[in-house]
């Protein structure tokens, strides 16, 4: 039986993580059927509580959890291997033995190792170096990396990657920026996200489908054009730090859309209902804000339909596919819009997103969150409508080209695992 752990993601909270995971294990399944997984989750709990797979183990990954138990433990059980005496190792924590007994690691961080996030070095390197320890192959699957042009973070990235097996760029620049660190275990090539694979029967959580069910029928009596809006937390924050109001900048955007006649979807792709306000991996607070300021501007309007409630990927794809087109600020919104064959713009912060969008010969839809706002906006959403069925169609051109990309990483996987066999 094979054994896979994988860490950096999540099955609550971000549904980029969600994806990525849900995708990951849907597509190692379909491959090898008797497969057990280990997932080192930053929400253990709360992902323990809604998944339902006895063949899926979850374990915790918080910053706590990997300085406390799993890099000492992971140390201690090295230095246990060298030793005669093998019972010592039934007294490791399970979470720790099940990284020893993986065939591969697979990190699925959506982004790691880039400059001015040298806050998060300490556990871009922590999620990997139980795994380095014991000798379990890591499997970095595509995401955005680098620049690497800070002095901390370019010494800790060459290092720390140096010890992976193999390490996927998700875009043109990411690689680039991998080559400049002298790096020989990098994929000669960009591939596309994990996402880009994704299955409806990948879900593994069932989370508000009444509450869903509801909410799609409600908005489907309209006949206006409807846009989809994918607000972002990390945005909001990222603008409140600066003096400026993202929520007031969506709102007025909303604004101007409903007074030309179209309908407003407002739909996260990040949720934690039961955290509240808190906007740490939570769109929830940030689309009811942009609710409250449009009801303000048009208390008596009923073109406007915002999410309060936990969702999942295949939920947020679903209210997608009944949009005419979405503007998003979301990394893995823009890939479920793109799968959907969508009209979509994005209002991004990295080059992750001009990288996609450029795949599909859409990067002129890419837009850096300062520089835009809610009048300039507007012209392209409508353009985007008027374009919609040139746009669908070449994002229907591209699109089998991102998944085969995308299957990449999953074949060397593959071939990893049954060379391991043999």
């Amino acid at each position: 039986m094979k054994n896979i752990s994988i860490i950096a993601a999540t099955i609550s909270g971000n549904r980029g993580a969600e994806a990525m995971l849900t995708t990951t294990i849907g597509r190692i399944r379909e491959r090898y059927k008797n497969c057990h997984f280990n997932v080192f989750s930053y929400y253990p709990k709360r992902d323990q509580t809604i998944l339902n797979d006895p063949s899926i183990t979850v374990y915790s990954a918080t910053p706590l959890y990997l300085v406390g138990v799993l890099f000492p433990l992971s140390i201690a059980l090295f230095i246990l291997k060298l030793t005669p005496i093998k019972s010592l190792q039934s007294l490791i924590p399970a979470s720790v033995r099940a990284i020893n007994e993986s065939d591969a690691f697979i990190d699925l961080a959506g982004v790691s190792f880039i400059d001015g996030r040298e806050k998060f070095l300490p556990y871009n390197i922590l999620t990997l170096t139980p795994a380095f320890l014991l000798k379990t192959p890591v499997l970095k699957f595509s995401q955005a990396m680098g620049p690497f042009k800070h002095r901390i973070n370019r010494f800790f990235a060459a290092h720390t990657l140096s010890f992976c097996k193999h390490i996927f760029a998700r875009g043109e620049q990411t690689l680039a920026h991998l080559n400049e660190i002298n790096l020989s275990n990098v994929f000669p090539e960009p591939v596309a996200d994990v996402a880009f694979l994704h299955k409806q029967s990948d879900s593994l959580s069932q989370e508000s489908e009444k509450e869903l069910d509801a909410f799609l029928q409600n908005f489907n009596t309209h006949s206006a054009k409807t846009i989809g809006i994918c607000p972002s937390s990390v945005l909001a924050t990222k603008l409140k730090n600066q003096g400026e109001d993202y929520c007031t900048t969506i709102s007025n955007l909303c604004s101007k859309l409903i007074s030309s006649g179209h309908t407003i979807v407002l739909f996260p792709n990040a949720t934690r209902f039961d955290q509240g306000e808190s906007l740490r991996n939570n769109d929830l607070p940030v689309i009811k804000e942009i609710e409250k300021l449009l009801l303000k501007q048009k208390p008596s309007e009923r073109n406007i339909f915002a999410v309060d409630f936990d969702i999942n990927t295949h939920g947020i794809k679903q209210i997608i596919d009944r949009c005419d087109s979405v503007m998003v600020s979301r990394f893995h919104a823009m890939i479920a819009a793109l799968s959907n064959q969508k009209p979509v713009m994005v209002i991004g912060w990295s080059h992750k997103y001009y990288e996609v969008m450029k795949s599909f010969n859409l990067e002129n839809m890419v837009f850096d969150f300062s520089d835009i706002d809610s009048n300039s906006a507007y012209p392209k959403l409508i353009q985007a409508l008027d374009n919609a069925t040139d746009i669908s169609t070449e994002i229907a051109s591209g699109y089998s080209k991102a998944q085969a990309s995308s299957s990449q990483q999953f074949d060397y996987l593959f071939q990893l695992l049954d060379e391991n066999q043999g």
